[in-house]
């Protein structure tokens, strides 16, 4: 059945290891473009790491960010819809993962800016701003998302024991597979799923009618909610252990390839 919707996450699924997007995988989104089949992005990152969409063709204009924390319109160049974090309850749930998980420095997400703690290693940028959570916390702008850092433990390992201290206060996931843990935490419900909704609420869209793709936790949620949803085959395991599709062949084009068969 022919898609009226796709849904795409950018790293690890649409874009390669440089971080561009493939001449098939631009072709497909032509593709897409010409039978007047929106590709909507659904991301982890804040807007302001977006300017690889820019020319695109058949980019719908309103990006899921911060995972589903927010919408934001490449044309309008600001957030449509944000659904933010309390910032106090955010400040007790890094007092509860701090003692619980030693070691952990704090972040926040809010889409144009980001702010972190000192022992937090960022690169320098008109963007970042060094302070103490609490400080940040006072900052006169919605806080998209709760970031932890953890020099000593990966990812996995950080987000079973953190949903342990959290409960279902806030919603946390994590993307990131490197020399470092990374958890990610939004407001509770908070999802790239609950974001995609809302979007094609608007667009007069039913989720059987949407094919989704992605590689990471993140993703599951919308992958569970679509229609169709596909996890990139060298994507993260605990995809495969959802009983989701696969893509076929390697990353990035099997995406492209894949969306080229669904409009044939």
């Amino acid at each position: 059945m022919r898609p009226r919707l796709i849904v795409t996450d950018l790293d690890g699924t649409l874009l390669d290891a440089s971080g561009a997007v493939s001449a098939l995988n631009r072709a497909a989104l032509q593709r897409a473009h010409d039978q007047g089949v929106p590709v909507v992005v659904a991301t982890g990152r804040p807007s302001r790491w977006l300017g690889v969409l820019e020319g695109l063709p058949g980019i719908h204009p309103e990006v899921v960010v911060s995972n589903g924390a927010g919408l934001f319109h490449l044309h309008l160049r600001r957030h449509t819809v944000v659904h933010g974090l309390d910032a106090s309850l955010a400040l007790e749930v890094a007092d509860d993962l701090r003692a619980a998980i030693p070691g952990l420095g704090f972040a926040f997400e809010w889409g144009e800016h980001f702010g972190c703690e000192p022992s937090v290693r960022q690169s320098e940028g008109e963007w970042l701003v060094v302070a103490p959570l609490a400080e940040l916390a006072q900052r006169d702008e919605p806080v998209l998302k709760l970031l932890g850092f953890h020099d000593e433990h990966g990812s996995d390992a950080l987000a079973e024991r953190g949903r342990e201290v959290i409960g279902e206060r806030l919603t946390l996931t994590h993307s990131h597979m490197g020399e470092y843990g990374l958890l990610e935490i939004s407001a509770a419900g908070v999802t790239k799923a609950s974001a995609l909704a809302d979007v094609c609420h608007r667009l007069g869209v039913e989720p059987a009618d949407v094919v989704a793709f992605g590689d990471m936790p993140n993703d599951l949620p919308m992958l569970t909610w679509a229609g169709r949803g596909y996890a990139v085959a060298q994507g993260h395991p605990m995809l495969r252990q959802a009983g989701l599709a696969t893509t076929d062949g390697p990353q990035p084009e099997a995406v492209g390839r894949m969306i080229e068969a669904l409009l044939a």
